[in-house]
C-alpha cells in the first residue's frame, strides 16, 4: 500500500462520495476508483459496500480509516523533519472560524518557530467537526473548547491554548464610546437600553441555542437583541456601524475598529476555555508546536 494511496483513502471515507473526493482531491472519480481497487486488492477485502452509485464504508474500512490515520500521520511527521530541506511542508488545523479570526496570527508565529519553512493551511468547522477530521487523519491539529474535552479519544492528545474572554463591543461611533460613557465603566442597566446583534447558532459548536448562543446565557441580564444573524462577519460589520452592540471575542474588538464597553453592575464577562487537539503518542514537532503554542514545558 501506497502513503498516497491511503491519503486519498481518508478523504474518501470522510466524503463517502467519490466525486466531492475528487473536487478536494483535484482529480476525477475514475482515478480514485482506480485507488480503491488497488487498496481492496492489497488487503484482498472490501473497505466500502457498494449501494446503486453510492458506496458506504463498512467494518473492514473503518478499522482502515483508524490504521491509514495513524500511518499517515507518523509518514507527514517524518516528511515534515526529515523531508527535501526548502520543501513546504503543512500544517493543516481545523477551527471553528470565530476562534480562527483570534488565534490564526498566533499560531502561525509559533508554527513559524518550530517549523520555519511551514505553511499554516487552516479550514473553518465547527469543533466537533474538526475534532472529527483530526481523528480521521484529514488535519494535523483542532481547536475545541472545554465542553468538548469529554468526547476526544484516548489516542488524541489536548492542550489549554488559552481562554477566550467576550465581551461587549460597539463600534466608533455607538454612544457609548463616543458619548458620556467614554472611557468610563458603562452599568450594566444603560447598556441594556441599547440594541444588540447576535446569533442563534453557537460559533463553537454550530449548534442552534437561540439569541444566547453568543455567550449570553441565562445568568446575564437580559438584552435587547435587534437583529439576529450566524454569519460573524456580517456581525462585525453591523457593530462597525454604530447602531448595534455584540458580544464579541475580547481580541476581534480592535481588529474590526471597535472598543470593549467596560460593563459595571450586575455583568460577569463569560470565558470559554479554548484546547488545542492532536494525534499523541510520539515526539515530534506537532508536539513541539503543542508545547510552543501552550507556553507549557514538559508535555505528558
Amino acid at each position: 500500500m501506497e502513503i498516497e494511496d491511503l491519503e486519498k483513502f481518508l478523504v474518501i471515507a470522510a466524503t463517502e462520495n467519490l466525486q466531492r473526493s475528487a473536487d478536494r482531491l483535484d482529480t476525477t472519480p475514475g482515478a480514485l476508483s482506480k485507488v480503491l481497487r488497488r487498496l481492496e486488492t492489497a488487503l484482498n477485502t472490501r473497505v466500502f459496500d457498494r449501494v446503486g452509485k453510492q458506496i458506504r464504508l463498512n467494518d473492514a474500512g473503518r478499522r482502515l480509516q483508524g490504521k491509514a490515520a495513524e500511518i499517515t500521520s507518523i509518514a507527514r511527521q517524518v516528511h515534515f523533519e526529515l523531508g527535501e530541506l526548502g520543501k513546504f511542508s503543512e500544517c493543516r488545523i481545523a477551527a471553528p472560524a470565530v476562534l480562527q479570526l483570534t488565534w490564526a496570527a498566533f499560531i502561525q508565529s509559533k508554527l513559524a518557530e518550530v517549523q520555519p519553512k511551514a505553511c499554516l493551511s487552516l479550514t473553518s468547522a465547527y469543533e466537533s467537526l474538526a475534532l472529527r477530521m483530526l481523528v480521521r487523519g484529514e488535519v494535523d491539529l483542532a481547536m475545541i473548547t472545554g465542553a468538548l474535552l469529554g468526547q476526544v479519544p484516548a489516542q488524541i492528545a489536548t492542550r489549554k491554548l488559552g481562554t477566550e474572554s467576550l465581551c461587549v463591543v460597539a463600534g466608533p461611533g455607538h454612544r457609548l464610546v463616543s458619548g458620556e460613557w467614554a472611557n468610563a465603566e458603562v452599568p450594566i442597566e444603560v447598556v441594556q437600553q441599547y440594541p444588540f446583534a447576535a446569533p442563534r447558532i453557537s460559533p463553537f459548536c454550530g449548534e442552534e441555542r437561540g439569541i444566547g448562543s453568543d455567550g449570553w446565557g441565562d445568568n446575564l441580564p437580559a438584552r435587547k437583541v435587534q437583529v439576529v444573524v450566524n454569519d460573524y462577519g456580517v456581525l462585525c460589520g453591523l457593530v462597525k456601524t454604530g447602531h448595534f452592540l455584540a458580544l464579541l471575542p475580547e481580541g476581534l474588538a480592535e481588529d474590526i475598529g471597535g472598543a470593549k464597553i467596560d460593563v459595571a453592575g450586575n455583568f460577569t464577562e463569560p470565558r470559554e476555555e479554548i484546547f488545542i487537539a492532536w494525534r499523541g503518542g510520539s515526539d515530534g514537532w506537532l508536539e513541539d508546536l503543542a508545547q510552543a503554542l501552550s507556553g507549557i514545558e514538559g508535555l505528558n
